[in-house]
């Protein structure tokens, strides 16, 4: 934009209107505020200041236990392979939409609280037996149950909260009670700028909860509201309970930022606490959601990288994996890779840096042809 255009648009507009347009632009001499992550989770930063979070999974998946794992570690530091970054609690919203108040007062009793209770098996001078006071959770832990409210109440009292509160964390379970219907394009991007505003203004991380659809081949949130939610979500965390294996499993499946590459996996022991356990062998699922062999044949490795190379002797590796996963019939990242691994290890495909960009390729063992 030159001088000249610059001022004939200067003077076409209001003043007012002006400075708030150059108010939010961003030069690369702006002085910015870095991100602020309140937890680690295998000590990747997560959950950051300012930002939009997506708690997703079918129902009865974990969604519930998850939150209350997160609400115990913004008051006691470290919660399976969850850990607060600062040495402060964090202050917690939490907004119930869709139980009653006995269900509400329950978690917040017997799940979140005991959470931060003296952990039975520590050692007395341990930092896990130390709990913390009933007073303590209620200073920092404010719940509110808005289940009996209108659409349109509810969304002022969500504001209300949060802005009174000024919480670090706000937890909004579940979000598709502050709409009417839950595909009203509409009322989705309504909804969404006004918790996109409320967490820039709070400086908070705004978690919101919803249910996949039910399906169990579509992993997609629900309704209009899922898809805005997708669009403008810092981070994605899945919840889903493994049948086979009576286990609950945690993926943040979206991020902005650092990718958490490690999935939680818990279960519940005999009191209701959540506890560590080993990581589950797993069979994957296809894009229509139906089972798929990890055992796969060196015949069908060959066929699978040959076909996502598409007739070409070698091929930028984002390429082949981008191939494998839309037009191969992969089921996942993390199927690709053990694919991946298994053709590498028994000798049909090799990985080559590139020797002018140093980016990584993969090509064919078996073909006869020069790298590049």
């Amino acid at each position: 934009m030159n001088q000249e255009h610059f001022d004939l648009v200067k003077r076409s507009l209001p003043k007012s209107d002006i400075d708030k347009l150059f108010d939010e632009r961003i030069t690369l001499q702006s002085r910015l505020p870095p991100l602020q992550p309140l937890f680690r989770m295998f000590d990747t930063p997560c959950f950051f200041r300012g930002e939009l979070v997506a708690d997703c999974g079918k129902a009865k998946s974990g969604k519930t236990t998850f939150l209350s794992l997160l609400m115990a570690c913004a008051l006691k530091p470290q919660q399976l392979a969850l850990e607060r970054v600062s040495e402060e609690p964090v202050k917690v919203v939490w907004i119930d939409t869709e139980q009653s108040l006995q269900s509400t007062q329950e978690i917040l009793k017997e799940r979140v609280f005991s959470l931060t209770d003296p952990c039975p098996e520590a050692p007395p001078q341990k930092e896990e037996a130390q709990g913390v006071s009933s007073t303590f959770f209620d200073e920092h832990l404010y719940a509110f149950n808005l289940r009996g409210m209108g659409y349109d109440v509810r969304r002022k009292m969500v504001e209300l909260a949060i802005n009174t509160v000024q919480p670090d964390l706000a937890i909004i379970d579940g979000i598709k009670d502050l709409m009417t219907d839950i595909n009203d394009a509409v009322q989705a991007t309504l909804i969404m700028e006004q918790l996109m505003a409320l967490a820039k203004a709070v400086n908070c991380c705004m978690v919101c909860v919803l249910h996949q659809n039910k399906s169990e081949a579509d992993r997609n949130m629900r309704g209009s509201i899922g898809t805005e939610l997708t669009n403008k979500a810092f981070e994605v965390f899945q919840c889903e309970y493994l049948e086979r294996h009576q286990l609950f499993k945690v993926s943040q499946t979206l991020s902005r930022r650092q990718r958490i590459r490690q999935d939680l996996y818990y279960s519940l022991s005999a009191d209701g606490r959540p506890v560590t356990c080993d990581v589950p062998e797993e069979q994957p699922r296809d894009a229509l959601g139906r089972w798929v062999s990890t055992k796969a044949k060196s015949e069908n490795l060959l066929k699978l990288f040959t076909d996502a190379l598409e007739g070409r002797s070698q091929r930028p590796f984002n390429e082949v994996m981008a191939c494998a996963l839309k037009k191969c019939g992969v089921a996942d990242a993390k199927t690709y890779y053990q694919l991946l691994a298994a053709a590498e290890e028994r000798g049909i495909i090799r990985k080559m840096l590139h020797p002018v960009t140093r980016a990584t390729w993969i090509a064919l063992t078996d073909d006869g042809t020069l790298p590049f």
